[in-house]
């Protein structure tokens, strides 16, 4: 093999039990994924020398397991494991180190996805299929995205303005180690961030944006909700 130039494959790759596939999908499918996973995904290797990325979450919601399945089933092995006493699932993603894209986990936005206006509006629709809450309440549309990332909340925020989105400064909601639930004792880890935008041509103008890229059903299905309340509302 050495006289005739051959690469063995690593150990890694060897010992791993999984085919895998490398990442092949467009600039917005990876600032989506990348959204997607600050937002609700833990991502790692269980050695620095490992070829395999561990892609996983912990959910109650069905449609989320869906969104795991369509997301990297294509690309490598997706577990998914049920917990009946909780009813929620662990899902586990083996991928190969195309995805290291998806390791580095911080309160910023890389500088090619904040320099294209399309590829941010990819990577907020993925955020907010983690951590968005979209819908209508009390007859009227809202989005809001409440979030220990403040940095990030911050970039949305001069997203918005800058496309004619308008909606109040982000605000702290809750302050680190304040305890929300007394029965169980949960408290939050950092200072608590919220964004929301109410108004009706902001809410469309939002939406127009960030649907094209949006992939979690029950999301979608609250947006064109929305889209229906404002127009129902202009009538």
């Amino acid at each position: 093999m050495r006289e005739y130039g051959m690469e063995p494959l690593s150990r890694s790759v060897i010992q791993s039990k999984y085919s895998k596939t490398d990442f092949t999908g467009d600039y917005s499918f990876k600032a989506y994924l990348i959204g997607f996973r600050i937002g609700d995904l833990n991502v790692y290797k269980t050695t620095d020398k490992s070829e395999v990325v561990i892609v996983r979450c912990h959910t109650t919601v069905r449609e989320q397991v869906v969104l795991m399945e369509e997301l990297f089933s294509e690309f490598g092995k997706v577990s998914i494991s049920y917990n009946k006493k909780s009813n929620s699932y662990h899902v586990n993603c083996f991928l190969n180190s195309s995805f290291n894209f998806l390791l580095p986990k911080g309160d910023y936005v890389e500088k090619w996805i904040k320099a294209d206006n399309r590829l941010f509006a990819a990577f907020l629709a993925g955020y907010s299929d983690a951590e968005g809450n979209i819908g209508v309440y009390d007859g009227r549309a809202r989005f809001k995205i409440d979030t220990y990332d403040n940095k990030i909340i911050s970039l949305i925020y001069d997203w918005l303005i800058k496309n004619g989105i308008d909606c109040p400064i982000p605000m702290m909601i809750g302050a680190k180690n304040f305890v929300y639930n007394k029965e169980f004792g949960y408290k939050y880890n950092k200072d608590v961030w919220r964004i929301r935008v109410s108004k009706t041509e902001s809410l469309r103008r939002l939406f127009e944006l960030i649907l094209p890229f949006s992939r979690h059903k029950l999301k979608i299905r609250d947006i064109k909700k929305c889209l229906k309340n404002l127009d129902d509302r202009r009538k």
